[in-house]
């Protein structure tokens, strides 16, 4: 399989999860401190994958794609890091809205890493993100 056609197959399978993976998410109110990890381990989590391309993270996923969402899920977490992303206000936005948010963060990291598999993973990534959240709620975006 060349790689233009892996890159679509994981663009595909990128809007996939972001539609039938993720069940809409709790309220963070109902959340507990305990369900998040600290800034250092959502770090030390991406570490292993900020140097990598689209195409390399493809590559260590071993072409599975849900390993692959795993790789870009604990890459977004630098980005929510450095942009200080408030995700309560995204929660306060309807379920559909905070849908919309997700597929469109998801087509965003496929449709880019199609464009270029060679675009570093975490500058896709932040890109989508940053995208998806102006599009959606904008006021969580504080840069």
């Amino acid at each position: 399989m060349t790689i233009r056609n892996q890159m679509t197959w994981v663009v595909a399978t990128l809007l996939s999860a972001a539609l039938f993976l993720w069940a809409p998410a709790p309220s963070l109110s109902e959340a507990t401190a305990q369900d998040y990890l600290t800034v250092e381990e959502y770090i030390e989590q991406a570490r292993p994958y900020l140097h990598m391309s689209c195409e390399a993270a493809w590559a260590e996923a071993e072409e599975d794609a849900d390993a692959y969402v795993e790789i870009v899920d604990k890459v977004s977490a630098i980005s929510f890091l450095n942009h200080d992303l408030d995700i309560e206000e995204v929660y306060d936005h309807s379920a559909e809205d905070v849908e919309v948010l997700r597929v469109d963060y998801y087509t965003e990291v496929g449709r880019l890493c199609k464009e270029n598999p060679n675009n570093l993973l975490a500058g896709v990534v932040e890109h989508a993100l940053l995208s998806a959240f102006k599009k959606v709620a904008p006021e969580a975006v504080d840069d």
